[in-house]
């Protein structure tokens, strides 16, 4: 009964057809809607249909059309999505850059960090020769052995500064009291092996940047590691110059 009486309502094709003739300007100004309209067939005079090349070629053009509108669509949300990850980088670096006190920075990277980051859990991991284990000292800042971040790195992904682990079962110890509920995370070392001169000591603490999420599938290999990269070489900077030997 609804659809007939909606049915009622609606303009018979004799009164579509006047309001177009009276408004001939009507579809050329409405470019959207004459592309979801169907266009005639073409038959010849007897009658009989032949092979109608315009119509298929409408079909395709509305086609096309389609696909460039979802890429479209598609290269906005990826566009947007890059200057937001941009834009959060750039908040994380400019709060770090302000610490002026070892407990500014600790605040700034284990309570600032992860909102501004959009992750669940940031831990600072640091070699400590006289560790024998995962110790974990004030909140989100770790101590392990020497020797922990080259095996680590060596085993997950020989030469690269960064591990990206879309789903991690069982958690990650090196986050802490988070790491139980960790299932996607991004390791990133401190220091760059490639840029070693013999004999020079390390450039920045022995360390890794480790930033967390509780849902798997949010980190993955394909993802850019630039601005993650970024963040972890301005952190290894002022660590490095806070544990610098004072001349």
């Amino acid at each position: 009964m609804a659809d007939t009486a909606f049915a009622d309502l609606l303009p018979a094709p004799a009164e579509v057809e006047a309001f177009l003739r009276a408004h001939p300007d009507f579809l050329a100004e409405r470019p959207d809607l004459l592309r979801a309209m169907t266009p005639p067939s073409r038959y010849d005079e007897g009658g009989d249909p032949i092979a109608d090349f315009q119509a298929a070629m409408i079909r395709g053009l509305r086609q096309d059309v389609e696909r460039l509108s979802r890429t479209s669509v598609d290269l906005l949300a990826t566009s947007r999505g890059n200057l937001s990850r941009q834009q959060r980088t750039h908040s994380a670096a400019l709060g770090l850059a302000a610490a002026a006190t070892p407990a500014d920075f600790h605040r700034v990277l284990i309570r600032d960090w992860p909102p501004i980051l959009d992750v669940d859990a940031v831990a600072l991991v640091l070699e400590d020769g006289a560790a024998v284990g995962v110790d974990e000292g004030p909140e989100g800042i770790l101590r392990v052995p020497a020797g922990t971040v080259d095996a680590l790195f060596a085993r997950e992904a020989p030469g690269a500064r960064i591990v990206l682990t879309p789903e991690r079962r069982g958690g990650n110890r090196l986050f802490g009291k988070p790491g139980a509920q960790i299932r996607s995370d991004a390791l990133c070392r401190l220091d760059d092996p490639a840029t070693w001169e013999p004999g020079d000591r390390r450039p920045a603490p022995a360390g890794l940047l480790a930033v967390g999420a509780f849902a798997p599938g949010t980190f993955h290999p394909d993802q850019a590691t630039d601005l993650l990269e970024f963040l972890a070489h301005l952190l290894a900077i002022v660590l490095g110059r806070w544990c610098a030997p004072t001349p």
